[in-house]
């Protein structure tokens, strides 16, 4: 387990946890999730024989389950009796008095948290895109968000030059893209109904004043998105209707569609064969409208 500060959530087995805990309280209610936990830290062997790991592992689920104001009796009085007892703290005492001090002072901290009144039940969601967006074969026509933004032009993105006021005037129009399947990133162990999923795209060539209407398919050309590897036609994005909406997505038909050419949920081949194009991000060394309009060759 890394560790890097006293607190008790400062090591890498706290941290992994907390993804587990938000997935399990989200699906279930508080008794059968804490029920899905324990059997989960049980497989994984995490118990009383490994000081550093069930600290870490019991003292993590009591400071979540208190912040999200539902912190059970059994949970609490588990941390509390192993806070005063000093279970795990020989650990400590192998880095030296000033950082068993600091320790044994953290614990305190955490010790008066745990045992002061608690907020109202906070709502609970996984930092995850757990819901696909579109079908597959859906052509979807996306609006091109230039204003206020700068054309980058980086190592990734030379397969087209612009001036940075062309890069504006594109702002409103129109670029096509065709869902083509769904990448899964992760995938919870406790509730494995949750997963972290990723939209596979097929840009085509083409920018639009307007949504096209009557478009054939068949006569559209892929644009090339260039990763600064090699040119490819198809893109991996956010999983999140919130991003298409802000674009003023409108979905033109459903049409046939070439299969993704490689496993979908084998990221090292996923990445392969498609760029990365973040819809969320706007910095001023990134823009998912660069990468979109530098991919249109003609």
């Amino acid at each position: 387990m890394g560790t890097w500060s006293v607190s008790v959530t400062g090591n890498d087995t706290a941290q992994d946890l907390k993804s587990e805990y938000t997935c399990a309280f989200y699906c279930y209610g508080v008794e059968k999730a804490i029920e899905k936990i324990e059997d989960y830290a049980a497989i994984y062997g995490i118990n009383e024989s490994d000081p550093e790991e069930y600290c870490a592992y019991a003292y993590s689920l009591a400071d979540f389950m208190w912040k999200k104001g539902i912190l059970t009796e059994d949970i609490k009085n588990r941390a509390l009796k192993m806070v005063d007892e000093g279970f795990g703290l020989e650990i400590w005492e192998h880095e030296g008095e000033k950082t068993l001090k600091a320790r044994k002072k953290a614990l305190e901290k955490f010790r008066a948290q745990i045992t002061s009144p608690m907020c109202n039940p906070k709502k609970i969601k996984p930092n995850v895109h757990t819901e696909t967006v579109f079908k597959a074969g859906d052509v979807i026509a996306v609006k091109l968000m230039t204003a206020g933004k700068n054309y980058v032009e980086n190592e990734c993105i030379k397969t087209r030059k612009i001036t940075d006021e062309e890069f504006m005037n594109y702002d409103g129009q129109y670029v096509l893209m065709q869902k083509i399947t769904d990448h899964c990133s992760w995938t919870s162990h406790i509730a494995p109904e949750v997963k972290d999923l990723w939209a596979i795209f097929k840009l085509f060539e083409g920018i639009y004043d307007d949504v096209p209407q009557g478009i054939n398919i068949k006569s559209l050309k892929p644009a090339c998105i260039f990763d600064g590897t090699a040119l490819k036609p198809y893109f991996i994005c956010e999983s999140s209707m919130f991003y298409f909406k802000k674009r003023g997505y409108q979905v033109i038909g459903n049409y046939e569609f070439d299969a993704f050419p490689v496993d979908p949920n084998d990221i090292t081949e996923t990445w392969s064969v498609a760029a990365n194009v973040y819809l969320g991000i706007n910095r001023p060394w990134y823009n998912a409208d660069s990468l979109l309009i530098s991919a249109m060759r003609n």
